[in-house]
Parts: structure tokens; C-alpha cells; sequence
């Protein structure tokens, strides 16, 4: 259980019941935008404390390929608007049937009556990762990535509305190693707060980052938070040593309840981005989205239709085009893993396998509390939001639909974020945490 925050045992019905207001709050973007979502720019950020350029296209247009800045290693990037509402479900591996042995009869072997089971490509996805060196600064290990995933709310700092500290959250990802490979960002203002944000991860970490953005200059929205808040969108940051980008992005809007019916929202806020990356050290391809849902609007067990975002996720990582070795999805889903009497909500149901979930992924919290025991009280202390929510969550498979394998998951707390702000800089606030959602690590295994 390497990297679970220890477990407490207390009424987690009771309190997820009482911080049902608080995650309303905290999601700061109340779906009160009105109209159609307007034209959107498209921007490939990178930083060596350089910016890249900003193309603006209409939306749902595909713009030429921008050549990629410099960085550990050489790379090539690009950028689109590129985005559909509708996914293109890909195939995962297939099953061969096994030889047979011979024509019946002919030498005395058995008769192959078809009955023997396909291979099983899944059989070991439950085995633990394969062992590795102890980590480094950078990670040079082809057996794994390090991700990095939390709604960062527009970077908040002290004196603002709704005030924070978003550089302890870049303290304590330079206080582990290795380095992060890929970072899964929700609620980036734009793509000038996104360079911001890249350019202090090159600086005060080992490798150099770049960003991909799911809109440069998104339209506003009202904000309990105010100006700070009113634009939102999201990112994937990557390590430029570790990942180049493949093709184009793409993006696509969330699904909200309105009325009882599940239709595409109309917040930039929701506007999921993807992008299809090649691993330079390990030589396989890999495809990653970040996530975020609309907040619960109507009622039933599918109050933000997250069963149909969920779904419609898994297509999306499967389209024409991408894929690969592994698919990772993370993001704030903006709906918790359980209900109120602690059984799964539907949407959590199918996408974890360890629970039966069809999906197959593989949330690697809920693998390791599920490894060290008493699973409730551990995801329980693995809240992410209103001290008793875990709405923030990570999920990979491998190319054949098996769950990923992962190790030393651990959700990031506010505590141990300013630790490590005092020990970089010998003065903090601890009264201003990082983020109102407590982000997650995890390494994934190919």
C-alpha cells in the first residue's frame, strides 16, 4: 500500500451527505453559460520559457501541423480545433485460436472439436508490476510513466476571491521522483496561464515541458470566484524527454442533465481534450485525455449523465487514430465513485474492472486500497474534494483492454504540499491550500 494515505475509519455516508454543498461550491463554474459554443483557438504551449504561436480556426476545422519547440529531446508537435460529439469505438487486441494437432485420426492425436478456450491476454493483469530501479530524477525507465493529475483552478493565489497556493502543488512534485512524464490539468484560465504553469515546471523541475491545450481563449462563464475563474478550459502537459506529440488533438464537449435528458453542455469549461503520444524511450505509442464533467443537474443515479460521458470517453480513446499501448483518462468528473450509501454509482461501475466494470480500467487508488484492505475507509481517506468526495480520479488500460497495471498511487495532501513549500522556500501559508481538489499520482505500467 505504498502511497495510500493512512486510513481513519469514520461515517463516510454522513459526511459525503454534509459536503454535498461544498462541491457545489468548489466547482466554481455554475452552468449558467448561455448560447453555443463560440469559435475557439487552438495552441500547442511549450516552454523553454518560450511561447508558442496561437492559430485561430473555426471550430471544427483541422489546421496545418506547427512544428514543436526545442526541448531534452528533439520532438514534433501539433495543434487542432479538430472536434467531433460523436466517438468512433476502436478495436483492442483480439484473441487467436490455438493450432490443432494434426488431421483426426491420422496419428493417433486427439480431435480438435473447437472446444478449447481462446488465450487470455488478460490473465496477468492482475500481477504486480514488473520490479524496477529505484527512482531517479528523470525517468528513464521503459516499464513505466509517472502521471500527474488535478483541477488546479486557475492557479489560485493569495488575495484573490477565492485565494490559494497553487506553487505548493509544483513543491511537492518536485520533492518526488522521478520527474513527472504527464500532468492532466482541469481549469487552466487559457493558454497564457497554461505557458505560466509549464514554465515553472521547467524551472523548478528536472526535464523540460510542454503543454496542449483543449481551447487557447475560452468564451466566460459566471464564477462564485469571479474574474479569476470566469475562463476555463483544460490541458496535457508532457515531458519532452519522455513523450512527442502524434497527429492532432482532439476535442470534444462533456454531456450535462437537462430536464432528465443528457445533452451536450455549452461551458468551455467542459471541453475534454485528447492527444495521441509517442513514447521515445519506451517505443510505443500511448493515448491520454483530460477530463472535466458538468456538475450534477438533475436527479436519479445519473444525475450529470457521467455513465454516458464515461462511454463515450472509452470510444473516444479508441477513435480511428489513436490508441496505443495504453490509454489513460483522468480529469474531475464532477460525480463521486459512490453513492451516499457507499455503493458504486453507475458510471464508476462500468468504468472500474477491479468492480466488474465492463470498461475494464484500472483506478489505481482503488487498487491499492483494495490491496492493503478495508477499501471504503481507504477511498474514504482518499478524498479529493469537502474532505469526504473522491471526484478527482485517474483510469488506464493496456492495448488489449486489460487493466493497467500501476504502483504506488497516492493522492497529494494539502499537508505534505506545504511541507514541501517549506522546504523549498522556508515560508508558506498554510492557511492556503494548493487547489480545493487534492491532485494524484500514479505510475503506469506498459
Amino acid at each position: 500500500m505504498e502511497g495510500i494515505i493512512l486510513v481513519h475509519p469514520h461515517p463516510a455516508p454522513a459526511r459525503r451527505l454534509v459536503s454535498s454543498l461544498v462541491l457545489l461550491l468548489a466547482a466554481c463554474g455554475a452552468d449558467t453559460s448561455a448560447g453555443t459554443e463560440p469559435n475557439t483557438d487552438a495552441e500547442l504551449s511549450s516552454s523553454s520559457g518560450a511561447t508558442a504561436t496561437t492559430t485561430t480556426t473555426e471550430a471544427g476545422s483541422t489546421e496545418a501541423p506547427t512544428s514543436g519547440t526545442t526541448g531534452d529531446a528533439s520532438t514534433t508537435s501539433t495543434a487542432s480545433t479538430t472536434s467531433t460529439d460523436t466517438g468512433e469505438l476502436g478495436t483492442t487486441g483480439s484473441a487467436s485460436e490455438p493450432g490443432t494437432t494434426g488431421e483426426p485420426g491420422s496419428t493417433g492425436e486427439p480431435v480438435d472439436t473447437g472446444d478449447e478456450p481462446p488465450v487470455d491476454l488478460c490473465a496477468h493483469q492482475d500481477d504486480a508490476p514488473p520490479e524496477v530501479d529505484a527512482p531517479k530524477a528523470i525517468n528513464d525507465d521503459p516499464a513505466f510513466i509517472q502521471v500527474y493529475v488535478n483541477n488546479i483552478e486557475n492557479l489560485k493565489i493569495q488575495g484573490e476571491q477565492c485565494p490559494g497556493d497553487w506553487t505548493d502543488l509544483i513543491a511537492y512534485m518536485k520533492s518526488i521522483q522521478p520527474s513527472p512524464d504527464l500532468f492532466l490539468v482541469q481549469q487552466i484560465s487559457d493558454s497564457a496561464q497554461l505557458d505560466t504553469l509549464v514554465k515553472r515546471m521547467t524551472d523548478e523541475m528536472p526535464g523540460i515541458f510542454e503543454g496542449i491545450i483543449a481551447d487557447a481563449d475560452p468564451w466566460t462563464q459566471l464564477s462564485p470566484c469571479g474574474k479569476e475563474k470566469e475562463k476555463q478550459t483544460n490541458a496535457i502537459i508532457i515531458r519532452q524527454g519522455r513523450f512527442s506529440v502524434v497527429g492532432e488533438k482532439h476535442v470534444w464537449q462533456s454531456w450535462v442533465n437537462k430536464d432528465g435528458a443528457c445533452v451536450r453542455n455549452n461551458q468551455a469549461r467542459t471541453r475534454n481534450v485528447m492527444v495521441k503520444l509517442h513514447d521515445k524511450i519506451a517505443d510505443k505509442d500511448v493515448t491520454v485525455a483530460s477530463l472535466h464533467w458538468a456538475t450534477a443537474q438533475g436527479e436519479g443515479p445519473d444525475p450529470a449523465c457521467a455513465k454516458q460521458n464515461v462511454l463515450e470517453a472509452d470510444e473516444k480513446l479508441h477513435k480511428k487514430g489513436f490508441g496505443g499501448k495504453l490509454v489513460i483518462f483522468g480529469g474531475d468528473f464532477n460525480e463521486p465513485d459512490r453513492k451516499d450509501n457507499d455503493d458504486w454509482r453507475p458510471w464508476y461501475a462500468e468504468a472500474n474492472g477491479d468492480v466488474g466494470g465492463a470498461l475494464n480500467y484500472r483506478d489505481p487508488i482503488f487498487r491499492a486500497c483494495k490491496s492493503g484492505g478495508g477499501v471504503q475507509a481507504c477511498l474514504d481517506d482518499n478524498w479529493t474534494i469537502g474532505g469526504d468526495k473522491r471526484i478527482d480520479m485517474l483510469f488506464g488500460k493496456d492495448g488489449h483492454g486489460c487493466r493497467a497495471r500501476t504502483r504506488r498511487a497516492h493522492t497529494i495532501t494539502y499537508a505534505e504540499a506545504e511541507a514541501a513549500a517549506k522546504e523549498l522556500t522556508g515560508d508558506t501559508d498554510p492557511d492556503l491550500n494548493y487547489s480545493e481538489h487534492r491532485g494524484i499520482r500514479a505510475e503506469f505500467y506498459y
